[in-house]
């Protein structure tokens, strides 16, 4: 489901369009009692309606949650509260089995109920043309809202059962979670034993076991590593806390242990192809790397 805010640019529902409909607010709340009697007037037509509205208990708490959200269109307040709130409706038209084409209906007489009543308030004027733009505006966007929670809904229903879907869900999050747990764990053990390399590297060359240039450049590569594995282990810990994961710090720490592998091998007997074709390694992760955090600033 898109956000909002999204759903307002499709409309190009603005700032004034939210002011245009908190103006009419009080003449909208004025003659909710009229419009609960016509709209009940309107959906009484449909067929097996009986089906939906059993008896005076459930006609009297529809009547009161519909004045609610028809005030609601005027309130200005459209955040994302507002956007569940109108996913909810579609929701549970779906789980009592009402047709979608009542609720096309439905929002088709609040169009022509609000159309009415503004031009009996503001005649034919360039306000009320204004006026009914958003009104147009805000009830589309309801509507859109409430169509994708029955599509939602219905495709959902033909796949598993809500109360298994939600099993299966939750279980999947919590495997989830318990491998990005492992992963910060397993994280946290290699940094321990790549920090026990380096101290076997200086003691190397206190011993005179390395020579000092290799021991450098092999003490270098693995501190390398040890940054990486940092970056790698924030992103994870950001990742947990519900941030976005990062490949890029994979990549890092694959570059980084390439360029190790680089510097060493540059000190020994390996062939200058082998040296290449790490070179190209690299240059390729390097890519990859470009690649993919140009993507995300795009």
């Amino acid at each position: 489901m898109e956000t909002i805010e999204d759903i307002k640019k499709a409309y190009l529902f603005t700032e004034q369009d939210a002011d245009n409909l908190v103006s009419i607010k009080n003449l909208m709340e004025k003659n909710r009692e009229d419009f609960i009697l016509k709209f009940y007037d309107h959906i009484l037509r449909f067929k097996n309606v009986s089906h939906y509205l059993v008896d005076e208990n459930v006609i009297s708490k529809h009547k009161g949650k519909v004045k609610e959200w028809f005030i609601t269109l005027f309130t200005g307040n459209y955040t994302e509260e507002y956007l569940r709130s109108i996913y909810k409706i579609g929701e549970i038209h779906v789980k009592i089995g009402l047709p979608g084409h009542y609720v096309n209906s439905s929002i088709s007489f609040v169009r022509r109920y609000c159309y009415k009543l503004l031009t009996d308030e503001f005649g034919c004027s360039r306000q009320r043309d204004m006026l009914v733009n958003s009104t147009d505006k805000i009830l589309d966007m309801n509507l859109d809202i409430m169509t994708f929670s029955y599509r939602e809904e219905e495709l959902r229903s033909y796949i598993l059962p809500r109360k298994v879907e939600y099993n299966v869900i939750e279980f999947a999050r919590r495997f989830a979670f318990t491998l990005d747990l492992f992963l910060l764990i397993t994280l946290i053990l290699a940094s321990v034993f790549v920090l026990g390399f380096v101290c076997y590297e200086i003691y190397s060359i206190a011993i005179g076991v390395t020579s000092i240039e290799t021991g450098i450049l092999k003490i270098l590569g693995t501190l390398l590593i040890i940054w990486a594995i940092g970056e790698l282990l924030n992103t994870e810990i950001h990742h947990l806390k519900g941030g976005k994961f990062a490949v890029t710090a994979f990549l890092t720490l694959a570059i980084a242990a390439v360029i190790r592998k680089i510097l060493i091998a540059t000190l020994s007997t390996e062939k200058i192809a082998d040296i290449l074709a790490l070179g190209g390694i690299v240059l390729t992760l390097g890519i990859v790397y470009w690649l993919i955090g140009h993507s995300d600033k795009g």
